[in-house]
């Protein structure tokens, strides 16, 4: 290495930063409440091989590690020789390496003296990409094309200019042109963006100099993480979870996790999955890997910047046909809840090995809720669509309880704020609160659910739900209960009120329709009996814990 160790951490956090004001410059000029509030988007920078060098702190882990395959995909379509200083990629194909349509890639070349040096990427889950409801989300797909419009790899722009047929082709089959559109330039702002805070440092440093830099912080994070993997005993390990439903019917699907530990190397096998379903819930070979990814990394190496070199020692095993991989042109459309199974078996079956490290499972899904309409206005009707995310707990750990209301894992985009949501859209909340007795108990007790209940003002209202976890709860780990199921209730506290299994196509609301998303709780860690009392009383407390479940479970009885 040629470089010193100041300029390299120098170079590094640049590089972090750049990909971290991409995403804040995103969310600040989006339309959709789904950047703006949720930030359901990530942006990263990549080297000339479309590697990982620097993603942004906040991004998806689930968007973010499926980005290199998805890049290199397309740029292998259209041929690295055709692309130009000026030239924008876009692509949403999942069976190159993406998610699922509505996450969208916008991929900007960067040049130096006529030679790609690196890409400028940002992938962002439009609100709308067509098919056959309004966000683009029913779990009842059963053909990709159903999901909504396919961009293949193409040239947005060329030259620095747009490239119009393509952007009126994919405008004209979305439900928000507004909407779409503002958002598409959004993330193209993004890309430019970085590559003028990139030429500054090109400037200051050289290419050279920034080249290495890319080169060593990739072979950094390599070293680091296989020296964690080595501490760990070397070992087959095996668990498997369920999907509840896959869509089209209640049968469940299973995610087969078998992981092999060797020296400073993880063989992830996932090929004793489930066949692919019929129904929205498969996911990519990329998203698959992705989940197993982030799975690792969070108990090796959380705290260093992650990039390509945090990835290379797991290999991640998948057999076409699949609900792990998908093929051509199944549905996969539910990617978010098959990835969440998969992160969540994989950190069951190396709890054995990592002891204290593991983290019980979480909620364990997207939660994904489209609430969409027509609303009466001043100036006559207007269509709404809103995402409402229902999911929100995080598992125990060995030190410490689950986090209450907060989604984790590969998909971690926040929640609406009500007075957001009510703004823009025709809800009337009623409550957001968190959930009393939905953590599994243990020595540490997971995290508690939260509820999000608002009234529909609307006319016109339809409901579709694409999640999980109502049938199955989260497994707790080493002798830690599960934590509560999900619940979507419409027609809440009244005669008609019925609970939706988490996979609901499209079906009507009427006004004053009262509608509650109970997300799941997170599970225990370790045996309820060697929970300490003052946790307990910490518990009853603040309202996390009923008294009743206090003596049932812990046998605890109050000094009071």
């Amino acid at each position: 290495m040629t470089i010193d160790p100041f300029t390299l951490a120098i170079l590094q956090s640049s590089l972090v930063g750049i990909a971290r004001d991409m995403k804040i410059m995103t969310m600040r000029t989006a339309y959709t409440q789904l950047w703006k509030e949720q930030g359901d988007l990530s942006c990263c920078l990549m080297n000339e091989d479309g590697e990982i060098i620097a993603q942004d702190p906040n991004g998806f882990p689930i968007h973010v590690t499926t980005m290199p395959l998805q890049l290199q995909g397309a740029v292998s379509e259209i041929g690295k020789k055709n692309l130009k200083p000026g030239d924008v990629i876009a692509t949403n194909d999942p069976f190159i390496g993406g998610t699922h349509l509505p996450d969208v890639l916008i991929a900007r070349p960067l040049f130096h003296e006529g030679s790609i040096y690196g890409y400028s990427c940002n992938r962002g889950h439009w609100a709308d990409i067509g098919g056959m409801g309004p966000g683009s989300y029913s779990p009842a797909t059963s053909d990709i094309h159903q999901e909504g419009i396919l961009i293949p790899p193409v040239k947005l722009f060329e030259n620095g200019k747009p490239n119009t047929g393509i952007f009126e082709m994919i405008m004209c089959n979305i439900r928000n042109r507004s909407i779409g559109m503002g958002d598409l330039r959004a993330q193209y702002a993004s890309c430019e963006t970085a590559e003028r805070r990139l030429l500054s440092l090109i400037n200051r440093y050289g290419i050279h100099v920034l080249k290495e830099a890319m080169s060593e912080v990739i072979a950094r994070a390599e070293k680091l993480t296989r020296m964690q993997i080595a501490e760990f005993p070397d070992g087959n390990y095996h668990a498997r979870d369920c999907l509840d439903g896959n869509g089209l019917s209640e049968e469940q699907s299973w995610i087969d996790v078998q992981v092999n530990i060797e020296g400073s190397n993880v063989v992830v096998d996932l090929t004793k999955s489930s066949p692919q379903s019929k129904g929205g819930m498969n996911c990519s070979h990329s998203a698959a890997a992705s989940a197993v990814q982030y799975a690792i990394k969070s108990i090796t190496d959380p705290d260093n910047p992650p990039n390509a070199g945090s990835y290379k020692p797991i290999v991640v095993k998948t057999l076409k046909g699949t609900v792990v991989d998908a093929e051509r042109p199944g549905s996969i459309v539910g990617f978010g809840e098959v990835c969440y199974r998969v992160f969540d078996a994989t950190m069951a079956a190396i709890s054995d090995a990592i002891g204290d490290r593991a983290i019980a499972s979480g909620s364990g899904s997207t939660g994904t809720v489209v609430i969409s309409g027509r609303q009466k206005t001043d100036k006559g009707y207007r269509n709404f669509t809103t995402l409402e995310l229902s999911s929100g707990a995080y598992g125990a750990r060995a030190t410490s309880d689950g986090i209450n209301a907060i989604r984790y894992g590969p998909g971690n985009a926040g929640h609406i704020p009500l007075e957001a949501d009510e703004l823009e859209n025709p809800l009337f909340f009623e409550a957001y609160e968190i959930l009393c007795d939905t953590g599994g108990a243990g020595k540490f007790r997971g995290g508690n659910g939260f509820v999000r209940r608002f009234r529909i003002e609307s006319e016109v209202a339809q409901i579709c739900l694409c999640a999980d976890r109502d049938r199955t709860p989260p497994p707790g780990l080493f002798g830690g209960l599960a934590g509560s199921i999900a619940r979507y209730i419409v027609d809440y506290n009244t005669e008609n009120e019925r609970s939706l299994p988490s996979k609901t196509p499209y079906i009507n609301l009427l006004k004053n329709c009262v509608v509650s998303l109970e997300s799941a709780g997170g599970g225990g860690f370790g045996p309820p009996k060697d929970r300490d009392n003052k946790k307990i009383r910490y518990d009853l407390k603040n309202g996390y814990i009923s008294l009743e479940k206090a003596k049932e479970i812990y046998g605890f009885y109050s000094d009071d």
